[in-house]
């Protein structure tokens, strides 16, 4: 038989609705409504007041083994990863697809950047782009591996504080057509104001940061006209600026208890080892958050993790804070997690509460349309129907895994970091 959700108010993902009950079977929402929904031999869930929303999806990971697992733990029922390399992504994509205790994944494979650029530090060796030429074969190639999406990086060089090696427009565009031409989605790395008007121009669909510097009007204005969508990744941003994002899921007692000791360990030691000499505050990123939402500009959480004070799962809730402190109303932030990163990335099954839709739910007790916090306070998750342990992951294989993976990444990183910067490594977000 079927699950019923009962004594809930409803967030359908888009806004409230009217419903106090919600029921799930055979993996997905089969109704909606009050009493009337349950049928003869169903459990009942009480939801004792709380607030039924769709399953989060963080528009902007990077996988490590395991953190799929760790992810659901947080309600993140669904991640897109934005630069993995194959052998990573067929076992997380295999988790994926047969684990009900692992979030669901969509991911572009190897992201497209020049030779040597980033995030070589992290990942080399990996296939390079050399030119325009290269384009059709390598976008040919992620979609071979099972990339669903392409990801481009790209930077004006000397703007910003970063320095590497970047493709130039010419090959940017090239790959937008190739990508376009396949009906593939174009996510672009872009961290400067200057780089964002470039890959935007080229015809990308989705920048993977917001602007780290203040974007003019003129920029907003074509973003918004281009039907451009910006993820904000503002926990990074605030991450790489020295600032606490890390430290504040700590003392967070609603987060703490599921982070664990190991990762609680791991998020100390990363806040205090990344510092990125000139990063700005993160509030210039804020406010162009809130001047591009002004100017209708679709806005997605995204977290980046797991760069230096942010996990898998965790930080989303952190993003959706500093969204709402941005300028968003708590309603858009919870948008910008379900409803519209389904629909700018195509996944037509989830990221709303309605018949048919896949039951990737998440039951809080609380009300986060009125203190965005509230998403912290997790009762019970569903992912697929099927609900989740949320005391499976902390002292697993999968995070013992997934925490040796990013040590040697971080070694990597700094070691290379040390011959390129001996005066201080600036990070960077991939």
């Amino acid at each position: 038989m079927g699950v019923v959700i009962t004594e809930v108010r409803v967030f359908d993902g888009v806004e409230p609705a009217a419903w106090t009950a919600v029921r799930i079977a055979a993996g997905v929402v089969q109704a909606c409504g009050g009493s009337e929904i349950q049928v003869n031999g169903d459990d009942i869930v009480d939801g004792g007041g709380g607030t039924l929303l769709p399953g989060f999806i963080d528009a902007h990971v990077h996988l490590l083994p395991g953190v799929l697992q760790q992810a659901l733990t947080f309600g993140v029922t669904t991640e897109l990863d934005l630069f993995s390399k194959p052998d990573l992504l067929a076992r997380a994509s295999k988790e994926a697809r047969g684990d009900a205790a692992a979030a669901d994944l969509r991911s572009s494979g190897v992201g497209a950047t020049a030779p040597g650029g980033h995030p070589s530090m992290m990942y080399a060796p990996f296939p390079y782009v050399t030119g325009p030429g290269d384009a059709e074969g390598f976008v040919d190639d992620r979609l071979a591996e099972g990339a669903a999406f392409l990801k481009v990086l790209y930077d004006a060089q000397g703007v910003g504080p970063f320095s590497w090696p970047s493709l130039d427009v010419a090959t940017v565009t090239a790959l937008v057509d190739a990508a376009h031409a396949r009906g593939v989605l174009v996510v672009a790395h872009a961290t400067s104001a200057v780089a964002a008007r470039d890959v935007v121009r080229a015809g990308v669909d989705v920048l993977a940061h917001v602007p780290i510097d203040a974007m003019h009007d003129e920029l907003i204005e074509e973003v918004s006209a281009r039907g451009v969508a910006v993820i904000g990744t503002l926990v990074t941003i605030d991450g790489f600026a020295g600032a606490p994002s890390g430290p504040a899921l700590l003392a967070d007692p609603d987060l703490a208890p599921v982070i664990g000791p190991a990762w609680g360990e791991v998020l100390r030691a990363s806040t205090d080892r990344w510092r990125a000499p000139g990063m700005p505050d993160v509030t210039i990123a804020m406010r162009n958050i809130a001047r591009l939402t002004a100017a209708g500009v679709t806005v997605l959480a995204g977290t980046d993790a797991p760069n230096p004070g942010t996990l898998h799962g965790a930080s989303l809730h952190r993003e959706l804070e500093l969204l709402v402190a941005a300028g968003l109303t708590p309603g858009q932030a919870l948008v910008a997690a379900t409803s519209e990163p389904a629909r700018v990335f195509g996944l037509r099954d989830r990221g709303r509460i309605e018949p048919g839709m896949r039951a990737d739910l998440l039951l809080i007790d609380g009300d986060p349309l009125a203190e965005i916090r509230d998403t912290r306070r997790i009762r019970a998750i569903w992912r697929g129907g099927v609900p989740c342990d949320r005391n499976r992951y902390v002292g697993s294989e999968a995070e013992a895994a997934g925490i040796a993976a990013l040590e040697v990444q971080y070694q990597r990183v700094m070691e290379a970091a040390r011959e390129l910067w001996p005066d201080g490594a600036p990070g960077g977000a991939a």
